[in-house]
């Protein structure tokens, strides 16, 4: 393949390297400082659920007698609130109430003074000559004393797996999944800077994507942006958002559970045509491996492995968005029709799934983002104009460029 170039563009011009330079270290190190508050976070050891209150009984000395002293009017009332819903009579610190049933039964919410201690009771840490004694529940709910409403489902045997699993594997390990990725692109960026056109722009175009194409992927990703956004709220609202108000929290959560649903459609469409237009090109080949022991030519300027229309890196991501994306469709319309066609247990391992495949996602997508925009140089106007510079172009998809001109003639 004979190339020629514009004047003066043997040497490749300034892309502004010392700036990304600075830019990446400035954001490492704030997403250093986030890692940091997410470590500690999970190992404070501050999420327990402890009771604050208790039910008591006062010295007989302050119980009424019967019904002295007090309307039979008021007294039923307080018999009826006693046998009432807990979740809107029971005891919190907004409702502090006094119970009387009866002439020496009067029940008080109460501060435990050491809640830590309910945690070392032999019934939670049995020993073990009473640990025989202890059979396996056959219930499909559990007990609890809890003032909710379907507070004893989640002391099911498998609901405390899937709590594990929602507290620590989707939310504090994806967390540490987005900011730790997140965090090793910045550094990249920072060490090795902007990957430049080796030979420089030649001021001459060829066409990389088609309109069609174009609008697929920006669809598809803008949904998916939203998603995760939507995603994140609901995953991380508490920590995220609650401190700007209870108010902010309740709009912005609600925001997001609608716009999550919202935003599904386009992006499952998205993903379904992905595949159509692209399958054919993201067959994985041998030509993968050397690219990929070459490092995709991300280390080193004068490395260049061939590749056709896409390389090993855009199929990793291909797949991942194929992949990954129709486990969340998938279970995304489970989500949205519970119970339909799965139990309450096959629900819970459908919400995990979902929360974690999703985290992980949105890892592989910033990475996805980042060649696509300050990575590398001139990859954004691929999706952008869908044209590159042919010594982009001749660098990255050499095969690929090569097959073009066959077809078109060779450039002038």
């Amino acid at each position: 393949m004979t190339m020629t170039h514009a004047a003066g563009a043997g040497a490749p011009p300034s892309t502004g390297g010392a700036g990304y330079r600075i830019g990446g270290a400035i954001v490492a190190l704030v997403l250093l400082v986030l890692l940091a508050v997410q470590v500690f976070e999970i190992f404070d050891d501050d999420a327990r659920t402890i009771p604050e209150y208790r039910w008591g009984t006062p010295p007989i000395s302050n119980v009424q007698s019967g019904l002295s002293g007090v309307g039979t009017d008021e007294l039923l009332r307080e018999r009826a609130t006693l046998q009432g819903p807990r979740e809107v009579f029971g005891p919190s610190p907004e409702n502090q109430r006094t119970y009387q049933v009866g002439s020496e039964t009067q029940m008080i919410s109460e501060e435990i003074e050491t809640p830590s201690a309910l945690q070392t009771l032999a019934w939670s840490d049995p020993s073990r000559e009473t640990l025989p004694m202890v059979r396996g529940t056959d219930r499909v709910e559990g007990i609890s004393s809890l003032p909710y409403v379907g507070a004893e489902v989640y002391e099911r045997p498998f609901a405390r797996d899937w709590r594990l699993g929602m507290a620590d594997f989707a939310t504090h390990l994806g967390a540490l999944a987005i900011l730790g990725f997140a965090f090793l692109l910045a550094a990249f960026l920072a060490i090795r800077g902007r990957v430049p056109i080796s030979s420089g722009k030649s001021g001459r175009k060829v066409e990389r994507f088609g309109f069609i194409e174009r609008a697929t992927h920006w669809m598809t990703s803008g949904s998916f942006v939203m998603l995760a956004l939507t995603g994140i709220v609901i995953a991380y609202g508490d920590t995220l958002i609650l401190p700007f108000g209870d108010y902010v929290l309740g709009q912005t959560g609600w925001l997001a559970t609608w716009g999550h649903m919202m935003f599904f459609p386009p992006f499952a469409l998205g993903i379904l045509t992905m595949f159509i237009l692209w399958i054919r090109d993201a067959l994985p080949s041998k030509l993968d491996l050397q690219w990929l022991k070459q490092g995709g030519g991300l280390f080193r300027d004068d490395v260049h492995p061939s590749a056709r229309r896409f390389n090993a890196g855009q199929k990793l991501i291909f797949w991942s968005v194929i992949l990954g994306g129709g486990i969340l469709v998938l279970s995304g319309i489970t989500l949205m029709f519970p119970f339909f066609w799965l139990d309450i247990n096959g629900m819970g391992w459908v919400m995990l799934t979902h929360a974690i495949v999703a985290v992980l996602m949105i890892a592989v997508i910033l990475g996805h983002i980042y060649i696509g925009s300050v990575g590398m140089q001139g990859a954004f106007w691929a999706m952008w104009t869908g044209d590159v510079d042919r010594n982009m172009a001749a660098e990255h998809h050499d095969l690929w460029l090569e097959e073009i001109d066959r077809k078109r003639g060779p450039a002038e």
